[in-house]
């Protein structure tokens, strides 16, 4: 028995233990622990807007993601890993299929480490929502030596120029992809064995993004600390504003690129206008210079990014390798966006104000060297481990894209040779059940098919804002429906309410209300897109729209980051938006202030 499989096998037994249940319960439910008890669906949204697959939570999260997770709280010092549930650490949780965040992990770590508090923690990843209840303080918090080694951690992270062990791990995962054999010549338990050792490695993935992730809290911690005794609390997202090198900042560059070219052209901007359907036949059919050009940079885009697309981190979702159709939407609305909106304009008027902010915070200061000190070191750090972060996320995401494409190809023989109904069912298979299912398929057909019918009412639930140890989760059926589509908003005279303002300037302009990206075609330029929350994939939107408002988001999330670096205001935390603002209504965005108000009809 090898190592991998010694260490798998009490993962898989508790796995095995669970009964596949009514709509009571859905069969991937957590068990919440006394000791960390707080789960949210604040900031959940951008890792997993819609229900997780079956085989996703039981493979690629519970055996990578969350021991991942576990081992970076410990690697950073705040945690030792007995404090933790085995086999599956409760550092994330799952009802209904719906991904949920811990509260009280990230809060004992603020306990712990110096300077921090559990507020400037929800602050940092949660934002400002009265559903989430606030910090009870437990004894076992405290521990003074962890609390000294996260000095030193911290310590580091303010100090460091350099993060080597994620661009190391960077390298590493595109050797792994580089390594990829040739899926469609192996057999099917060849290809179970792959993608679990490719869902494995998101423990290690894990590990090292989790890390940064918490790096990135403590810079910009420290500088809204400072600014907010300077009576420039709005100040603190400016000096991270167009820092130049965000990884999902480049991919959105790209794809404006690709978008000028089908602007100056008619041959592409004709092709275009007859929808993405058959869009990439008809451009090689057309035998046009340009049509050349397009195929080749297109190509280089999904070599390059092909790991992106919509619910990244869902290993059923589609990437725009496996769906190139989802990048030439994306193309395809980029290119109603005038020159003048380019990024590099937008991005420049953005370093601008960084550099104005920066230099007046620092001349507030200039009587007290130890804190400009401070000062100049957490703006370093949060610039560093801001670009840190999205460059750990865009590895994660590709280790993501090595995970599913072996189930892919599985689902896609089974369905061919007429055991699946759909290719995609295969996705509703528990890691427990892989095994069986590859020796015997046929004998799983009308089970999955059940459950894939299951699976898609899930999706239409909303579930709850919150989960608490002690306080039963609701009856699946009890769930309200995951509405708003197509229902006015209940308050559309002028008004304003508040959120986080994340990424500076003010904007006014029609509304454009977003459910899920299959939404996105709709959105026009210099429209404020008004949506839950946004992930990686929707990054090439933010070119089109004026401003961005999130129900859901803190400043360290990344309709938070991607906005700073592209030069468009953005709100987060505005519970409610989507309920109060209409398409086509002009709205206001101020995305220093936090606020958002409705000017008209």
């Amino acid at each position: 028995m090898d190592i991998v499989t010694r260490l798998m096998d009490p993962l898989r037994a508790h796995i095995i233990e669970r009964d596949w249940a009514d709509m009571d319960r859905w069969i991937t439910d957590t068990e919440t622990t006394e000791r960390f008890p707080l789960y949210t669906r604040a900031n959940a949204d951008e890792v997993g807007p819609d229900p997780f697959t079956p085989l996703n939570w039981s493979l690629a999260w519970e055996q990578g993601a969350a021991l991942g997770t576990a081992d970076a709280w410990a690697h950073l010092g705040a945690f030792r890993p007995e404090e933790f549930r085995s086999p599956v650490p409760e550092v994330f949780g799952c009802w209904g299929g719906y991904f949920y965040n811990q509260v009280s992990v990230p809060r004992v770590f603020s306990v712990r480490a110096p300077g921090a508090s559990p507020d400037q923690m929800d602050r940092a990843y949660f934002g400002e929502n009265a559903e989430v209840p606030p910090y009870q303080a437990d004894p076992r918090d405290q521990d003074e030596s962890l609390t000294e080694q996260l000095g030193r951690t911290i310590g580091w992270i303010m100090s460091t120029d350099v993060v080597p062990e994620a661009d190391d791990f960077a390298a590493k995962v595109r050797r792994w992809a580089a390594e990829r054999p040739q899926l469609q010549d192996m057999s099917g338990a060849a290809l179970v064995a792959h993608g679990r050792t490719a869902c494995h490695r998101l423990r290690e993935t894990w590990d090292v993004y989790a890390q940064v992730v918490v790096g990135a809290s403590v810079g910009p911690g420290a500088v809204h600390a400072i600014a907010s005794a300077l009576g420039r609390a709005d100040d603190a997202v400016a000096v991270f504003t167009a820092l130049g090198g965000v990884e999902t900042a480049d991919t959105s560059r790209r794809m404006w690129e690709l978008s000028r070219l089908v602007r100056s052209s008619s041959t592409l901007s004709s092709a275009f206008d007859g929808g993405t359907s058959g869009l990439l036949d008809r451009i090689r059919a057309s035998g046009e210079p340009d049509s050349g050009a397009f195929l080749d940079q297109f190509t280089a885009l999904l070599t390059e990014y092909g790991h992106r697309g919509p619910n990244e981190w869902d290993i059923a979702s589609p990437s725009w390798l496996t769906q190139p159709e989802i990048a030439l939407q994306m193309v395809d609305r980029v290119r109603l966006q005038t020159d003048e909106h380019a990024p590099g304009q937008r991005s420049g008027a953005g370093q601008a104000l960084r550099e104005k902010v920066t230099a007046e915070l620092e001349e507030l200061l200039r009587d007290d060297p130890a804190t400009l000190a401070t000062l100049r070191s957490a703006i370093r750090s949060g610039q560093l481990f801001y670009r840190a972060r999205e460059a750990g996320k865009d590895a994660a995401v590709r280790v993501m894209l090595e995970a599913k494409l072996p189930f892919i190809e599985l689902g896609r023989r089974m369905h061919k040779g007429g055991v699946l109904v759909d290719p995609s069912h295969v996705f509703q298979l528990l890691d427990s059940e892989l095994d069986a299912f590859v020796e015997e398929p046929a004998a799983w057909t009308d089970r999955l098919r059940e459950r894939a019918e299951q699976f898609a009412m899930l999706g239409e639930r909303q579930p709850p804002y919150t989960v608490m140890h002690g306080r039963p989760v609701p009856p699946i059926d009890d769930w309200p429906p995951r509405g708003g589509r197509g229902e006015e908003p209940a308050e559309q005279e002028s008004s304003t309410f508040s959120g986080i303002g994340v990424s500076p300037g003010v904007v006014t302009g029609p509304a454009r209300v977003v459910y899920d990206l299959s939404e996105a075609h709709q959105l026009e330029p210099g429209e404020v897109l008004v949506c839950a929350s946004t992930d990686p994939s929707w990054a090439p939107l933010f070119m089109v729209a004026g401003a961005v408002v999130c129900e859901i988001g803190a400043q360290a999330s990344h309709a938070a980051i991607v906005s700073r670096e592209l030069g468009v205001p953005c709100v987060v935390s505005a519970p409610g938006a989507r309920s109060r603002i209409r398409t086509g209504s002009t709205v206001t965005v101020d995305g220093s202030a936090g606020t958002v108000t409705v000017v008209g009809p």
